[in-house]
Parts: C-alpha cells; sequence; structure tokens
C-alpha cells in the first residue's frame, strides 16, 4: 500500500486546501528529500489568482531546507542524509538561450514549467521528489533556522546585485514583509548609508530598526516625512501601485527603482522616469545569488531568526496563511515532519 502525507495543496478549483496525498516515488534521476522547513511565502497568499505560474492541483512550499532520504540509481554526488536547501527555480534545461548566457532565472523550464511548489509537487508536504541540479549541499555548521531561510534570502539578494553600488547610497525599502526585512538587512550589509522602510502594518514596522532602518513609516508619513528627489534606489517589494508611484517621486535623478513584489495597476509615470532619467529594473528570481545567499546566511552576515515568528505543523499551514494575510505575523515556517 502507498504510503500517505498531508499537504498543501492549490486545487484545481484554486482554492488552498489540505489533503491526504501519496507520498512521491522515486524516479532513477531523482532524489527524495525529507522536508525539514518550508516558508510561506509572500507570493503563495496569491496562489489562487496567478493561473499564469500556479498550476492547480499540486503540492505548494517552494523555500524548502531538508535531508535526502532517497537517491536514484542514475543520480551521482548526492548521498542519504545530506542536509540539502532545494533551489526551486533550479531545474534548468542548460540548453536554452538563457542557460548558455548565464541567465539561468529566465529559462523557463526551470521557472515556469518544472518550478516546485508552483507548476510540480513542492514541499509543504513530508517529502518531495526533486531533480538533483535543485540541490545545494549545506555547511555542518549552518543552523536550521538559516537553512530555511536560503529561498527568500536569495530573493533579496538577486535586487540588491541589480540595484549596484550601494556603498554610502540613501535606500528606500516599500514593503515591510519578509523580503523588505531582507532587503534593508542587505542593504546595510553592502554599505548604505541610510534606510527608509515604508510599510502599512504596525506589527511589520517594529522591524525597522533592527533590519537596519533609520526611519520606519508608514506609506502616509512617506507622503509629508521624505522629500522629493531624496533617495539613490528603491526597492519596490509591495507589489502596491501607489508604492511605486511614490517611488518616483522620492528618487532622485539618475535614481535606481528595483522592481521586486508584482501586482496589478501603473505607477510608473513615463515622463517622471524621462525627466529623471530613472533607471526601473525588474528582479526575478536568482541565478548565483541562491548559491551567495548559503554563504552569507552562513557566515551570520545576514540575521534572520529575529524574523521568525513560528514553526508550525502541516496541520496549522491554513491558519498560518490566513496570519499571514492579515500581517499579524512575520514569517512562518511548516515543518511537516515535526
Amino acid at each position: 500500500m502507498t504510503a500517505v502525507m498531508e499537504a498543501v495543496v492549490l486545487g484545481v478549483d484554486r482554492k488552498i486546501v489540505l489533503e491526504s496525498r501519496p507520498e512521491p516515488g522515486l524516479r532513477p534521476d531523482q532524489v527524495i528529500v525529507e522536508v525539514d522547513l518550508c516558508g510561506i511565502c509572500g507570493t503563495d497568499l496569491h496562489a489562487p489568482q496567478m493561473p499564469q505560474v500556479y498550476r492547480g492541483g499540486f503540492v505548494m512550499g517552494h523555500e524548502p531546507s531538508g535531508r535526502i532520504s532517497r537517491v536514484g540509481d542514475a543520480v551521482e554526488g548526492w548521498e542519504v542524509g545530506q542536509r540539502v536547501a532545494v533551489n526551486p527555480n533550479g531545474n534548468v534545461c542548460g540548453r536554452c538561450r538563457y542557460c548558455l548566457s548565464g541567465r539561468p532565472n529566465f529559462c523557463r523550464q526551470a521557472t515556469m514549467e518544472t518550478a516546485l511548489g508552483l507548476q510540480t509537487d513542492g514541499a509543504l508536504a513530508r517529502r518531495m521528489a526533486v531533480f538533483p541540479g535543485t540541490l545545494r549541499a549545506l555547511p555542518a555548521s549552518m543552523g536550521r533556522l538559516e537553512a530555511a531561510w536560503v529561498e527568500p534570502t536569495a530573493t533579496a539578494l538577486r535586487a540588491a546585485v541589480l540595484a549596484g553600488d550601494l556603498k554610502g547610497a540613501t535606500v528606500a525599502v516599500f514593503g515591510g514583509g519578509p523580503i523588505g526585512q531582507l532587503a534593508c538587512r542587505i542593504a546595510a550589509h553592502r554599505g548604505a548609508e541610510r534606510i527608509v522602510l515604508v510599510e502599512p502594518a504596525p506589527e511589520r514596522r517594529r522591524f525597522g530598526p533592527a533590519s537596519g532602518a533609520g526611519l520606519t513609516l508608514s506609506p502616509a508619513e512617506s507622503g509629508t516625512e521624505l522629500a522629493e528627489s531624496s533617495v539613490d534606489v528603491v526597492f519596490e517589494c509591495s507589489g502596491n501601485a501607489a508604492a511605486r508611484a511614490e517611488a518616483l517621486r522620492l528618487l532622485a535623478p539618475g535614481g535606481v527603482l528595483v522592481n521586486v513584489g508584482g501586482g496589478p495597476g501603473g505607477g510608473f509615470d513615463p515622463d517622471v522616469v524621462l525627466l529623471k532619467e530613472i533607471t526601473i529594473r525588474g528582479s526575478f528570481v536568482y541565478g548565483s545569488e541562491f548559491d551567495d545567499a548559503i554563504g552569507l546566511l552562513a557566515r551570520g552576515a545576514v540575521r534572520v531568526d529575529d524574523l521568525t515568528t513560528e514553526i508550525a505543523p502541516v496541520g496549522e499551514a491554513l491558519r498560518a496563511i490566513d496570519a499571514l494575510r492579515s500581517a499579524e505575523v512575520m514569517k512562518v515556517f511548516i515543518a511537516p515532519n515535526g
């Protein structure tokens, strides 16, 4: 009889539910990972409304860490018991023009067809089957929480790399969720002189000082407290059109806006972009930043333990999703194996 496991599933009806699912079988070219922790991403909250990237009928969860429990006969270089982080966008084809030009974050196979937790079964369940290209070995000294934070840290690190040199810069971060807090911390690590965090939820604003923000404001306060053209770099992590418009107001001529958060509406006034010669850069997942994030976290260069609100069993995942939607908590990890 096939063993079953409790899993968080985006159903074909576009509803997030708890279901009993069969444990994954082992293909010769895959590895089974026993999931230790998997974060609930802010994007997961909007999965029902995002059919272009979240396909229905699969197990969710794309921020996993764990241990290898089984290795397929055709897989080399990996052993049972190894601790790993899993790059959910790591199943690259290696043949497309993006892979060949060193831009694997645009590989369609990896990001739009087989991304773990988005188009194939992910990690909000006890075990997951993955291709070995998604695996990253973790240092023995790396803590449990740090291992679980690799994927979101890679996302924020990609944005910081795209922003360019941050030494001495004045930086504004819109959106004080996990990615926004990490953007603040990485900007501080990369030498930003002044960091401003703009976030509507008081519960999330309180993390600002610990994240290196010298000033933490609500969106209404941003409009009155911050002068026009007073910022060098903006990380837009909220996905809010009003935030994008405010970012353009704040940016100095020649400034850089890195758009991290997706969302409906515009916010980009072409006349402002033109007159200030603003550079707008989209930041889509990550490439080598996934490996670099492991190094940052293993060295303790970016702190994440204080951003971790709760570790919950998989049966509590729907409650945790509701709490995250209301911005009552910062970050929840699911521990499917206890």
